[in-house]
């Protein structure tokens, strides 16, 4: 983590904002870790249907089209989670933006 190498003592800081800031953090480490099990989280059709494209990709011995299908696929990992990991994932991310006053 970065850490400024000074505080300039003509700005007013808000109070609030070490709190945000150590939200802000909270937040992208649940973002991380719930992306890191993009495949866990993926409902058991959209399981098949990758592993059936990226098997096929890789008897085929497409590197380079399996690379560009996983990445597709981790980015769009949302769309892909059945509803309620999804209400689940907007859950947390709501209530880690509540504890940390993120809400505007």
């Amino acid at each position: 983590m970065r850490r400024a190498s000074y505080v300039d003592t003509n700005i007013d800081y808000e109070p609030n904002e070490e709190l945000k800031n150590t939200g802000r953090i909270a937040l992208k480490q649940w973002e991380k870790q719930w992306k890191s099990g993009w495949f866990e989280n993926l409902t058991k059709e959209k399981q098949k249907e990758y592993k059936l494209l990226s098997n096929k990709l890789a008897l085929e011995k497409k590197k380079a089209e399996f690379t560009k299908l996983r990445n597709e696929w981790k980015r769009n990992w949302f769309v892909n989670l059945d509803k309620e990991k999804q209400r689940e994932y907007k859950k947390r991310v709501e209530e880690i933006k509540k504890a940390h006053n993120l809400l505007k």
